[in-house]
């Protein structure tokens, strides 16, 4: 089980030097391995430590139990989703089409969240974990902001309170969708995706109709 959130404890030390860096790195590349391998419940320190070829002294420098691993990843996976979506929705993708736009982003997400080591753990683990859906609560505060932005340039006219409000309902419904299908078993997962595409172009598309 996820520890409580009282008991989480922050990483011991964030290092600065370019061989600590590459070491907590490697720690966290194992981690990811060995969440995506047997799950969290069945993952140890100890068999992250030997997938690192490094100590359990040394991983202990660094982050003081299994859980505070998984929140290092959710906060690299993090930062891998505002980039993701920042390459999608830009300005220089404003005249393309909304579905193009769309479609690519969903399958961008999900190609992070299916293939990326460890990623669906930390997702579906942040289901019971306050401190894993803060991480995704501040992220998609953040998206928001660059969905907002995008549609202004998309759509002017628009009141930005309005306009606020989409973003917001829009990255809501995208999450809520894409965390669901992560649960399913592959046709699910697939169809709950292509769902994902089909309600956003529908609730977006009539608001951000495509330029003439």
């Amino acid at each position: 089980m996820i520890p409580p959130s009282q008991n989480a404890e922050p990483l011991r030390r964030v290092p600065q030097q370019a061989r600590s860096r590459q070491r907590f790195n490697q720690i966290l590349d194992a981690a990811a391995q060995i969440f995506a391998e047997v799950g969290y419940e069945a993952a140890s320190t100890e068999l992250i430590a030997a997938r690192a070829r490094t100590s359990i002294g040394s991983l202990y420098r660094f982050f003081p139990d299994k859980f505070t691993l998984l929140l290092a990843l959710a906060e690299r996976f993090a930062e891998r989703m505002r980039e993701l979506f920042a390459a999608h929705f830009n300005a220089a993708a404003v005249q393309e089409p909304l579905a193009q736009i769309i479609s690519k982003t969903v399958d961008a997400f999900d190609a992070l969240y299916t293939t990326q080591p460890g990623c669906r753990t930390v997702m579906l683990q942040s289901r019971v974990s306050p401190e894993l859906q803060a991480v995704n609560m501040r992220v998609d505060r953040e998206i928001v902001v660059q969905l907002e932005t995008f549609l202004a340039l998309r759509q002017p006219q628009m009141g930005s309170e309005r306009r606020r409000l989409v973003a917001f309902v829009s990255v809501e419904i995208a999450g809520a969708l894409q965390l669901l299908s992560l649960a399913q078993d592959e046709q699910l997962h697939q169809q709950i995706v292509a769902e994902t595409k089909a309600v956003l172009l529908g609730y977006l598309g009539p608001l951000f109709p495509d330029p003439l």
